[in-house]
């Protein structure tokens, strides 16, 4: 390599050497020849011809323009007359465009003929429309002196024209002589030139082979200890330098980092039944495959035989990498095609997560391929975390994702409704749909057991749509019932149905299918919704508003509370989370804050209402407060569709049931 170099510096030299000595020998000659070329250029036959020709023709111009004076004088009329000031105008602008043309590049005299036309031109237009002295343009007195004084100009530059031509013809006899001189000195110039050029043009050439030589030589050192020449995927030490840095950004910053490891399952055989070259090839679809499963921000590496693994840095939680493992077995479960042969594999995968289970990347891999053996063990075709814990969790967790799916279609979700009360009118002024999920086994499960897995796997989005449209349809019912006053419909919605399109399409569908109108429809949202920085959000929540669609902030006081959010969404409602009321009638600072929040609502001319109200001397501070609406187990609990329509069609005094103090699902 050191040999390489050398001849590349040596070269590099003998180029630098030629270059100069070639500039130092042409630079007389370049200087030469640009004066020269200056020189020519300026008086080229093409400029001359142009110039002579623009010349001829403004003289042409006047003698017309005479002409029709001429006819002026002998029938004096309006035609006549515009037909003089139509001449001028046009003398004066072909004035003005040789005027622009030449005056930095005038080689026949053109200026000068400029200089005769124009006074005498200026002089004619100014009498043809004004007349001269107190007789008017259209008079023989007038007609007659605009003649004169065009004849006069006509003669003058027909004088100059000529000179002119002379002009061009010295001019063209001066540029043959100077072609002549410069074609000599340019044929012996261009001889040396290439002698000299042929032989620098040898040394580039060489010099450039042996840079691309050195180049590729690079290359292919770096790829090999870097990449493995089999996947092309990062090798040991690379992925190892990655995850260094990773595991040092994790402690800096607190986030969370997963480290896969991943093995395959039976790969021994298939590579010694089938031969080395089918088994490279399983590893390459292998890599591919794992890729497709993971974030642009991630990482696959293989560490060497059968081994990879996936660096995930940034997530949001340790049950992302257990969705992440999962994809990545189904990927790897399907039939692999290795040149007509149809094979099957899995792998077993080990996790490790950083800072909790190490702080180091050789802890850190250590601990995932303890995992990794431990999915093994379990049979393989699995994952394990490092810890039991995680893996335990990670095992309810998407047992749950699967039980949620299944339920979708097996219709095991059904609806609660909590009503809302309007303590001014004493009376439900709305309910809220509350999704409730029956598990085949596990019973009643809490909406906090499941909403979070949807939530995580993005299922939300599809269960959102489905609740959303059963509350519509099982409302209809009630709004269609006959009632005096018709209660809003509430119905929660979450920042990934968002994110995952949720917007005016998909509601006025349903609209339009169920009945339900729109004005009496809230949607509730949270308020880190409103603090995202993402225009879509913004622009879906104004065009549910155009469509005549309520929007309330649910848990209001839990996160940023920020009062330019409130200001800068179009929002209806404020729903004051429930952790404020329950101690606000013993606490003074939390009736302090109520109160304010309540302020704060009604100024900006917002609606205020209180969840979580479980007693009376609740109410009756609420009330005092002059907070609009509540909500809570003083009223009611979460009902079914048929209870929350037989309490809908109740007298007023017969909603307002004893506190219960039975603890329910919410």
């Amino acid at each position: 390599m050191k040999s390489l170099k050398s001849i590349v510096i040596a070269t590099s030299l003998t180029s630098l050497t030629l270059v100069v000595t070639i500039l130092i020998g042409t630079t007389a000659t370049i200087y030469y020849v640009h004066q020269t070329l200056g020189e020519i250029e300026e008086a080229l036959p093409i400029t001359l011809a142009r110039q002579e020709r623009d010349a001829g023709l403004l003289i042409s111009e006047v003698s017309e323009l005479v002409y029709a004076v001429h006819m002026a004088q002998s029938n004096p009329g309006r035609n006549e007359i515009e037909a003089v000031r139509g001449g001028v105008e046009k003398i004066e602008k072909h004035l003005e465009k040789i005027r622009e043309s030449y005056s930095f590049n005038d080689l026949i005299g053109a200026s000068a003929i400029h200089a005769t036309i124009n006074p005498a031109i200026f002089d004619v237009g100014e009498w043809i429309t004004h007349g001269i002295y107190n007789f008017p343009p259209e008079s023989p007195q007038t007609l007659q002196l605009v003649e004169q004084r065009a004849t006069d100009a006509n003669r003058d530059a027909q004088a100059l024209y000529q000179e002119a031509a002379d002009t061009a013809l010295q001019i063209l006899s001066l540029q043959s002589y100077r072609m002549g001189r410069f074609r000599t000195i340019t044929i012996a110039t261009l001889a040396i030139l290439s002698i000299v050029s042929a032989v620098l043009v040898f040394f580039i050439i060489w010099q450039q082979h042996t840079f691309h030589a050195l180049q590729q030589s690079e290359k292919q050192i770096r790829f090999r200890a870097n990449y493995d020449p089999i996947t092309t995927l990062p090798n040991r030490p690379k992925f190892i330098e990655h995850l260094s840095e990773a595991v040092a950004q994790s402690k800096r910053t607190g986030g969370l980092t997963a480290l896969l490891f991943i093995d395959l399952d039976r790969f021994k055989n298939i590579n010694d039944t089938m031969g080395h070259d089918l088994g490279d090839e399983l590893l390459r679809q292998v890599g591919v495959r794992i890729n497709e499963c993971v974030r642009a921000t991630d990482m696959v590496a293989r560490l060497g035989g059968d081994e990879f693994t996936v660096l995930l840095p940034y997530l949001p939680d340790e049950m992302r990498a257990s969705l992440i493992a999962r994809e990545i077995l189904e990927n790897l479960s399907r039939s692999f095609l290795l040149q007509g042969h149809e094979v099957y594999t899995s792998a077993s995968i080990g996790i490790t997560l950083c800072p909790g289970d190490g702080d180091d990347a050789r802890t850190l891999l250590k601990n995932a391929d303890m995992a990794m053996y431990r999915a093994k063990e379990m049979g393989r075709n699995t994952f394990r975390f490092f810890t039991s814990r995680m893996t335990a969790r990670a095992s309810r967790f998407l047992e749950l994702d699967k039980d949620l799916r299944s339920a979708l279609k097996q219709n095991q979700f059904f609806m609660e409704y909590q009503p809302i009360y309007d303590l001014k009118q004493n009376a439900i002024a709305g309910v809220e749909a509350l999704l409730r999920w029956r598990h085949p086994e596990k019973g009643l499960l809490a909406p906090d057991t499941f909403i979070p897995v949807a939530e995580e796997t993005g299922f939300i989005v599809d269960m959102g749509l489905w609740l959303l449209q059963r509350a519509c349809e099982e409302a209809v019912i009630w709004q269609q019932g006959g009632l005096e006053t018709r209660p809003y419909l509430a119905v929660n919605i979450s920042m990934r149905q968002f994110k995952g399109g949720f917007g005016r399409e998909q509601v006025a569908a349903i609209l339009e299918e169920t009945g339900y109108p729109a004005e009496r429809l809230v949607l509730e949202i949270t308020e880190s919704l409103l603090i995202e920085e993402d225009k879509r959000i913004y622009y879906t929540l104004h065009d549910l508003r155009n469509m005549g669609i309520k929007l309330a902030v649910d848990d209001f006081g839990t996160g940023y509370s920020a009062l330019s959010y409130l200001r800068n969404f179009p929002i209806n409602l404020l729903k004051i989370d429930r952790s404020f009321i329950r101690d606000m009638v013993e606490d003074e600072g939390d009736a302090r804050l109520v109160e304010t929040i309540i302020s704060m609502a009604r100024g900006m001319g917002l609606t205020m209402v209180a969840e979580g109200v479980e007693t009376v001397e609740q109410r009756e501070l609420l009330r005092e407060l002059a907070c609009k609406m509540v909500q809570g187990y003083l009223y009611s609990r979460p009902v079914s569709p048929k209870e929350i329509n037989v309490l809908l069609h109740e007298e007023v005094a017969a909603r307002l049931p004893a506190l219960r103090s039975t603890t329910l699902i919410v």
